[in-house]
């Protein structure tokens, strides 16, 4: 469904590309979560695919046709939402999406269908004669995406559609999203990862341009992390003597530290619990769970960025 071959983006005199070499393929009907962190490139290729930017060199392909300059056909496989949603706040909702119908050349008809169509599966039936100025951000970041569906994309692009949102808005847009791989695959840029275990198929994560996973949620998962251990204090005045234990135990290493969490990356698992329970015994640490866990996508995130930090 979208294929990328050495797709590079260099801006100005910059020696150092903003995307190099990026070789990833996505499936028809799926979701697929773009991960980096902020400046690693995730927006640069956004654009590129949607006809925003040119590439400087490489290729891609979406629904088997080949990106030429301003290719109306391309372009017309497409939908995509922005980081900042602009809507005619006025409007409502329905009105909005007649609207965005019409200058898809939809007739009357289609277009009211399509609208109807959309808003239960956005589930804004009931709200759909209701002002945009209105809404609160979850519904407006819904309506966004359904306003992208209006000329039934065969892809949708979405550039961080959760990032501003409130825990209850993320959980409604993320159902919207993980509801439509039926109607169309889903290319998602995002720096949550929360968001990418919860929902998405497969996942590539970029760093500085570099592609550095790209696997299935699920494989990357096993792949890249083996089981960690996770130490919750129960005062996070004691992190100082975390910080000690940090120099002292030679059987993991810290994978992050974040308050009065501790997560460690055992080189030896049966001798890391043995070292740290005995340490944190000595030490009079008070502690409120010990706790041998399965490495989350966040946890391998950490990791491969950190890895790629140190070559």
């Amino acid at each position: 469904m979208i294929k990328c071959i050495n797709l590079t983006k260099t801006y100005g005199k910059s020696d150092i590309p903003a995307l190099n070499n990026l070789n990833i393929e996505v499936p028809k009907n799926s979701v697929f979560g773009f991960l980096g962190p902020n400046g690693a490139g995730k927006t640069t290729t956004v654009k590129i695919l949607t006809g925003l930017m040119r590439q400087t060199s490489g290729e891609f392909f979406i629904s088997g046709i080949k990106n030429t300059n301003n290719s109306v056909r391309l372009k017309s496989k497409i939908g995509y939402l922005g980081q900042e949603n602009r809507m005619y706040t006025g409007m409502k909702a329905k009105s909005l999406l007649m609207f965005v119908g019409e200058i898809f050349g939809l007739s009357k008809t289609e277009r009211d269908k399509k609208a109807d169509e959309l808003l239960d599966m956005s589930g804004l039936r009931k709200s759909a004669n209701k002002k945009i100025c209105e809404f609160s951000g979850g519904m407006v970041q819904r309506l966004g995406i359904a306003q992208a569906l209006m000329g039934n994309p065969e892809v949708l692009f979405l550039d961080e559609p959760t990032s501003a949102l409130d825990p209850i808005g993320r959980k409604e847009v993320l159902e919207f999203i993980h509801s439509l791989r039926e109607k169309c695959t889903v290319f998602m840029s995002t720096h949550i990862l929360n968001d990418v275990e919860r929902i998405c198929d497969s996942v590539a994560i970029l760093n500085k341009g570099e592609l550095v996973a790209y696997e299935k949620t699920d494989v990357l998962k096993s792949k890249y992390s083996d089981k960690l251990i996770e130490i919750i204090l129960a005062k996070n005045e004691q992190l100082y003597k975390i910080e000690e234990l940090f120099q002292c135990i030679k059987s993991a290493e810290v994978l992050k530290s974040e308050g009065n969490r501790v997560v460690l990356l055992p080189t030896d698992m049966k001798n890391a619990k043995v070292d740290l329970l005995n340490f944190i015994t000595s030490s009079g640490i008070d502690i409120e769970r010990f706790e041998v866990k399965s490495a989350s996508l966040e946890d391998v995130f950490v990791k491969l960025i950190g890895e790629a930090k140190d070559e």
